[in-house]
């Protein structure tokens, strides 16, 4: 049986090779389990079977390196003009260090990628969208010069709630 770990079930500990069924371990291999059905989990019964095949668990990536196959990230793509777009890792070539094949949400094939960055919290995108708009007001007020005084305002115009509308 051939385990696509791309079908892996958030908290999947182990994988069931006779029927496919993934299974989340609780308290060691004779504890208590559940196993993933129809797109739910569900509690199992008696001892959990030894014939389960253990999944590896994949260490924290940290943002440093490529990440771990299976990983979901975001991932600048070629194939989308290099922007970047949330991808899982799916395997790394071994012949071109330092580049890793993404498959999208949608589970196209992107194809590959050499620059990689965690999930974005919605903190660091707003932080990012507020020095986007403080450097394009500065940009309109001072021509562009990071050290001013005239910077410095431009964040406080943009904390105040000023924003760029939309052209009609």
């Amino acid at each position: 049986m051939k385990i696509d770990l791309s079908k892996k079930p958030e908290g999947a500990t182990h994988i069931n090779p006779h029927s496919g069924l993934w299974i989340k371990c609780f308290g060691g291999n004779s504890g208590s389990y559940q196993f993933f059905k129809d797109g739910e989990w569900e509690m199992g019964f008696g001892c959990m079977s030894n014939s389960y095949l253990e999944i590896a668990q994949p260490e924290p990536w940290t943002g440093e390196g490529l990440p771990p196959v299976g990983m979901v990230c975001e991932a600048m793509l070629p194939s989308m003009n290099h922007q970047w777009a949330e991808a899982v890792v799916v395997w790394h070539h071994p012949e071109h260090e330092g580049s890793a094949v993404g498959v999208r949400s949608g589970g196209r094939l992107t194809g590959w990628s050499s620059a990689f960055r965690p999930i974005r919290t919605p903190e660091q995108i707003a932080a990012e969208e507020r020095e986007k708009a403080v450097f394009e007001i500065a940009h309109i007020l001072i021509d562009n010069r990071h050290d001013s005084a005239e910077y410095h305002q431009a964040g406080r115009i943009y904390d105040a709630g000023f924003r760029k509308q939309p052209s009609p």
